[in-house]
């Protein structure tokens, strides 16, 4: 299981916190962090956090405490371009870096997730 195979929720917990530490502060991500502005940033991580348990194969904490997560339904509201797909992979990117797994494990995770960011783009650049 990937969840495992990855470190379980400290390595959750320190990829999530990382990324919202890039996405803040990094100016790379300006749009990306745009997106979250007027959000509790501190309810986002929790909510990415739970979410990457389920999807990696851990406890489905998002599915128990906010029912199905429905990506794409659960990001419409926000401008989702190419640019802020591509930011938000940038900042994923650092973090991962930033982490201690293998880098073929780095590379698994990194693919899904352009898969990921590709699906939740609601509107051209």
């Amino acid at each position: 299981m990937l969840f495992d195979e990855v470190g379980g929720m400290p390595f959750i917990e320190k990829l999530v916190d990382d990324f919202y530490e890039i996405m803040s502060n990094d100016p790379e991500a300006k749009d990306c962090l745009a997106t979250h502005l007027g959000r509790d940033m501190k309810e986002s991580a929790v909510k990415l956090k739970f979410f990457l348990s389920g999807w990696l194969g851990g406890p489905q904490l998002y599915l128990e405490k906010f029912g199905h997560p429905r990506l794409r339904m659960r990001h419409n509201p926000f401008s989702i371009g190419p640019s802020e797909a591509e930011q938000w992979l940038y900042c994923m990117r650092q973090a991962l870096l930033k982490s201690t797994i293998s880098d073929s494990l780095r590379v698994q995770l990194f693919d899904s997730f352009i898969q990921v960011a590709k699906m939740l783009v609601n509107r051209p650049s």
